[in-house]
């Protein structure tokens, strides 16, 4: 229980951070929470499910918790309609 509601502290930080990071015209930062969040407890218990020998299992939870955010906020941003990558203005 406690993993998950760090999972979740997680993602909504780095959704927010994100939409901050990745700003434009228009868009929704309610969306880049929601996709931090489920970025980050599918990450999280997916390592969590693998049996590792480690001696801070809530450690690596939580940095695979932020890479999993990160990288499903990215793809929802990419997958959105909005090519925001590499745009030169």
């Amino acid at each position: 229980m406690l993993l998950l509601l760090g999972w979740i502290v997680v993602g909504v930080a780095v959704g927010w951070l994100m939409g901050k990071i990745m700003s434009s015209e228009g868009r929704d930062y309610v969306m880049d929470i929601m996709m931090g969040v489920a970025g980050a407890i599918g990450a999280g218990f997916l390592f969590s499910t693998m049996h590792f020998l480690v001696h801070s299992k809530m450690t690596y939870t939580s940095l695979a918790a932020i890479w999993g955010a990160v990288v499903l906020t990215m793809l929802a941003r990419y997958m959105g309609g909005r090519r925001e990558y590499g745009a030169t203005d």
